[in-house]
Parts: structure tokens; C-alpha cells; sequence
């Protein structure tokens, strides 16, 4: 079980400047804390007076999922959260928040967003549109590394249901998409076996496909397609597997470079417009829950000066 990607998911209602009735307390901070998880059992709070982690000791809490009133001493002005699952497997501490500034909504901006990083776990669960999770597995095999045999094993296996088959090797390739149940067995050369494993899993190595259109069909010559500035870019991404992670877009104005990606939403469109002063090109790409990329789909903006 691994928590370390758990996304924590923190709903605010409201925050208190002043806690007059206890005054061992200078704030008060009331939210909640969902879990997108059934395993995750607890939060674990760290309270912090300064950013620099490394010359002092934290004011630490716990809490259960749900609703908290998080009293802030005086004097820390920082605090971070991380989960805990069943058998205390803990996963990693978010940012550091500053208790002045948590719940107020920054000024919307444009933010770059990274590649999406790679999965380092073999197989992670991901949340279906009905509510519960499905296994899919990251890369193109797995490997089995037996619980108490450390040597001279051999590998008893099948998939969906096939036949029985018997390898020395621990590596096990998938490299078509779709679901799979994969039994196996290790055994030494005593007889001394492990058990039946049985793990249920998708495969999903296809990256989404997106769709581009405008909201008014432009006017169309054998040479160019003609728009408004007001006609809006309409996105569609779809993806068969794990789903759509996020849609990004790029930008490169009139032959220089190409900008980072950026999140897309419905919203900017409108300001397309006026993201270069001359020519432009814009560049779309949707990238599922897994990592996999789409190829860049492109669009050439030229802009044509007003007739008379």
C-alpha cells in the first residue's frame, strides 16, 4: 500500500483572526480534510514558526478525516499535512501553509505546469467515474520478487485464465492495453511455495485523442479558414484507459520560442487574443492519469488587418 501520491484533498470554511475565549491560542483554522482513499484512517498535522524546518521542533496534531478546528499557537505561523494509512503507512508532507494566507483565494494567473512526473510504483490505484478504484499497472511488466524464497525458485503463472505456465525469469510482459488477472505462484526447489498471488489490473499505454473546433464554423478558402477573435476554440479530449488527467496548451508568437504548457479551461480562450501582438501558434495536448502524452495538435493563427 502506498499513500506518497495521495492526493489530500482540504475543503475551507472559515477563518478566525482572534480566539478571545482561549487565550493559549492566537487563531483558529476551520476546514476539512477528505480522503480520495478508503485506506487513509488519519491526518497528521505539523505546526512550524518559521520556513526553516531544520532548527526547530514542530507542534504536531492528529486528526480524523472529516471536519477539524485547528487552534494555532501563538507564534507558528506555518503548518503542513500529510496522510496516514491503515498500518500506519504514511505518505508525503504537503507544502508548507502560511496560516496568514490559507483559504484567500490568490489572483487567478496563468501557471506553468510540468510534465506530468513519472509513476514510480508498478501498479496504482485510480479513482473510476462510479466511485471506486482499479488497479493499473505503469510500465510494460511486472516483476516478481518472492516474499521468503530468496533463491533457486521458479515462477507457476497465467493470464486470464490461459494455460499454466512455468519460467525461472521474474519479469512478466504486458504490452497491450486492457484488463488482465494474473495468478502466479513461486516455488523452490524443495516445494516450498509462497501461495497463490492473484492481482486484477488494467493496461493502459494509448494517450487520449482531443478534438478542435470552433464554436461557429469558420469561413473557409482553398488557402486559409477565416474566424473571429469572439468565435471560441472548443476543446474535446477523450481517453479510454485511466482518463483525462489535465489539457494543456503552449503558445510560440510569430517564430520564437514556445512557451511552458499551461492548464486550458474554458476561460481562455478569451484571452487568446492578445496572449502575442502579431502571429501565433497554439499548440494543444492532453495527457491522462497515467502519464501518457498526446501528440501536439496545432493551429496557425495569422491575423488579418480590418477591410475598409
Amino acid at each position: 500500500m502506498n499513500v506518497r501520491s495521495h492526493k489530500l484533498i482540504i475543503f475551507i470554511f472559515l477563518i478566525l483572526a482572534i480566539g478571545i475565549s482561549q487565550p493559549l491560542f492566537s487563531k483558529q483554522i476551520q476546514f476539512s480534510l477528505v480522503p480520495d482513499r478508503n485506506d487513509i484512517i488519519q491526518y497528521e498535522l505539523e505546526l512550524w514558526k518559521t520556513e526553516n524546518l531544520e532548527q526547530e521542533i514542530p507542534f504536531r496534531v492528529l486528526s480524523n478525516p472529516g471536519p477539524i478546528n485547528l487552534y494555532i499557537p501563538d507564534g507558528y505561523e506555518y503548518f503542513r499535512i500529510r496522510a496516514v494509512a491503515k498500518r500506519k503507512v504514511r505518505g508525503y508532507w504537503t507544502e508548507l501553509y502560511a496560516v496568514d494566507t490559507f483559504g484567500k483565494k490568490p489572483k487567478p494567473k496563468e501557471t506553468a505546469i510540468a510534465k506530468v512526473p513519472v509513476k514510480t510504483d508498478v501498479l496504482v490505484p485510480i479513482q473510476t467515474k462510479d466511485g471506486t478504484s482499479e488497479l493499473f499497472l505503469t510500465s510494460k511488466q511486472i516483476t516478481i520478487v518472492p516474499v521468503t524464497i530468496t533463491k533457486h525458485f521458479k515462477v507457476r503463472y497465467r493470464v486470464n485464465g490461459s494455460n499454466w505456465q512455468t519460467t525461472h525469469s521474474p519479469q512478466l510482459d504486458f504490452p497491450k492495453d486492457g484488463n488482465y488477472r494474473l495468478e502466479y505462484k513461486v516455488t523452490n526447489e524443495l516445494g516450498v511455495s509462497d501461495g497463490m498471488q492473484i492481482w486484477e489490473f488494467q493496461v493502459d499505454q494509448t494517450p487520449p485523442e482531443s478534438k478542435l473546433f470552433f464554436q461557429s464554423p469558420p469561413f473557409t478558402t482553398q488557402k486559409a479558414s477565416f474566424i473571429s477573435p469572439k468565435n471560441r476554440l472548443i476543446i474535446q479530449s477523450k481517453d479510454l484507459g485511466s482518463g483525462i488527467g489535465s489539457i494543456r496548451f503552449r503558445y510560440r508568437c510569430d517564430g520564437g520560442s514556445l512557451s511552458e504548457y499551461l492548464i486550458w479551461n474554458e476561460e481562455i480562450y478569451q484571452d487568446i487574443d492578445s496572449i502575442c501582438p502579431g502571429d501565433f501558434q497554439l499548440q494543444v495536448s492532453a495527457i491522462d492519469r497515467l502519464g501518457n502524452e498526446e501528440i501536439p495538435k496545432t493551429i496557425d493563427f495569422k491575423r488579418k488587418s480590418k477591410g475598409p
